[in-house]
């Protein structure tokens, strides 16, 4: 239990010290460096409907809080398994 309330604490200063540093309305940039992850993939969860954007003639706007909650909602065993066959294994 002192696990759950130690990643519980965590998140929460994540938060806190992300709406710190960002400003209320994000470019696709910004969302791509928050989640550590490329602008293309922001891209993709937009189209996937996994993270709302707002278009901006060409281009997204995000909402800093809604981004938040997204990664704030995210739970480990959400996560895609990426785990290998072992070598040597047939997969068809």
């Amino acid at each position: 239990m002192t696990d759950a309330l130690d990643l519980s604490q965590v998140r929460a200063r994540a938060v806190e010290d992300i709406r710190s540093q960002y400003p209320p309305l994000l470019t696709t940039a910004q969302v791509g460096e928050m989640m550590q992850c490329t602008v293309g993939e922001v891209r993709d969860q937009v189209h996937r409907g996994e993270l709302l954007a707002v278009r901006w003639g060409q281009q997204f706007r995000f909402f800093r809080d809604e981004v938040l909650a997204v990664l704030s909602n995210a739970r480990s065993d959400q996560t895609t398994n990426t785990r290998q066959p072992p070598k040597g294994s047939n997969d068809g």
